[in-house]
C-alpha cells in the first residue's frame, strides 16, 4: 500500500511501495463535510487521469470514467466516512470501463480500484486510500489462456474439453427444466485416402474448411466441436431428433456440394440422437457413436439416427 515516513506533512508527495502501474490517491473529508476532497497524490495518478498535482489536490477524486458513476460513489463514501461507517481497513472494490474516445477506435481500458480506510501518519483523521490499476493486458492475456485451453488449434473450433463441460450443462437443463436437445456426431468419409494420397497438409486444409462450413451453416444456437481426427460434434439445444436429423441432412447436403482445396469430393456420415431424461454424458455420446456407426455401415453420405 502506501507507506509515507512519519514526519510526512499534508501536500507532500507520496511514496508508493507498489509497482509504477498502480495510482494511489489519499482522500478525506472536506472540512465543511460536503463531500470527498483528494489530499494527496501519487505522480500516477496525475499521469493516469492528467492535469498537475496541484490541480488534484483538494479536488473532487476521479474513481471512475463515468461521470454518474463517480458521483454516486463520492456519495456513498462521504456518507459512510462522515457517518463512521467505514472501519480501518474496509475496503469497496470495483472495475471501471473507461469511456471510448468518441474519434478512437482503441480498445477501452479494463481499471480495477479499491478504496481503503486506513490511518496513515501525517493525517490527524482516518483517511481513504483510493488504489488504482489498468488490468487490461492481464485480462486479455486471461482471455487468451481460456481461448487456448477450450480451443482446436488446428479448426478454430471449441475442443474436446470444452464440449464435454456444455454436454453436463445441457443434461442438467433438460433434467430441471425438461428442455430437449440433440447431439449430431459426423465423420469424413475415406479421410485416410485424403491423407495417404494427398498429403497430410491436404487433409489439414479440408478439416479447416469442412470446420468454417458448419460454423456457416449452423444456428446461432448450436454448439459444434472437432472431437478428434476427422470426427465432429454438434450439441442443438431446444431441438428434437426430427429437427436434429434435417440439420444434419443440411449440413450433408452442404458439404457434398462445397469445394475442398486440393481434394476431390468430399462426403460425411451423420450420426443424430435426442438426450433422454435418464442420458448422461457417456450414454448419450454412445448412443449418437452408434448412430453414426450405423451411417457407415449403410454406406457413408447419410444420416442415421
Amino acid at each position: 500500500m502506501v507507506e509515507t515516513p512519519q514526519n510526512q506533512t499534508q501536500g507532500a508527495p507520496l511514496s508508493i511501495s507498489e509497482p509504477s502501474s498502480q495510482a494511489v490517491a489519499v482522500l478525506g473529508g472536506r472540512p465543511n463535510g460536503q463531500g470527498i476532497r483528494i489530499l494527496d497524490v501519487s505522480e500516477e495518478y496525475v499521469q493516469f487521469w492528467g492535469g498537475d498535482r496541484d490541480h488534484w489536490l483538494g479536488a473532487s477524486p476521479k474513481i471512475v470514467h463515468q461521470e454518474a458513476a463517480n458521483e454516486q460513489l463520492l456519495t456513498q463514501l462521504h456518507h459512510a466516512l462522515s457517518g463512521g461507517k467505514l472501519g480501518l481497513g474496509c475496503s469497496l472494490t470495483g472495475l471501471d470501463h473507461a469511456e471510448e474516445a468518441l474519434l478512437s477506435k482503441a480498445p477501452r481500458p479494463l481499471i480495477e480500484w479499491r478504496v481503503t480506510a486506513m490511518s496513515m501518519p501525517g493525517y490527524a483523521d482516518n483517511v481513504l486510500v483510493l488504489v488504482q490499476r489498468d488490468i487490461t493486458q492481464r485480462v486479455e492475456k486471461e482471455a487468451e489462456l481460456k481461448r487456448l485451453a477450450t480451443t482446436d488449434m488446428l479448426t478454430g473450433l471449441m475442443n474436446r474439453a470444452r464440449f464435454d463441460y456444455l454436454l453436463k450443462h445441457e443434461l442438467g437443463r433438460l433434467n430441471r427444466y425438461v428442455r430437449p436437445f440433440s447431439l449430431i456426431m459426423l465423420d469424413i468419409d475415406y479421410f485416410k485416402t485424403i491423407n495417404d494420397s494427398q498429403g497430410h497438409d491436404v487433409g489439414d486444409q479440408v478439416l479447416r474448411a469442412l470446420a468454417a462450413l458448419l460454423e456457416d451453416n449452423l444456428r446461432s444456437a448450436d454448439y459444434c466441436a472437432r472431437w478428434g481426427g476427422e470426427e465432429f460434434i454438434i450439441l442443438a439445444p431446444e431441438t428434437s431428433l426430427e429437427q436434429a436429423a434435417r440439420l444434419a441432412e443440411k449440413i450433408r447436403q452442404c458439404i457434398g456440394s462445397a469445394a475442398f482445396p486440393g481434394a476431390e469430393r468430399v462426403t460425411v456420415s451423420l450420426g443424430v440422437a435426442e438426450a433422454a431424461a435418464n442420458d448422461t454424458p457417456k450414454s448419450m455420446m454412445k448412443r449418437v457413436d452408434n448412430a453414426l456407426y450405423q451411417a457407415k455401415e449403410s454406406g457413408r453420405d447419410r444420416v442415421a439416427c
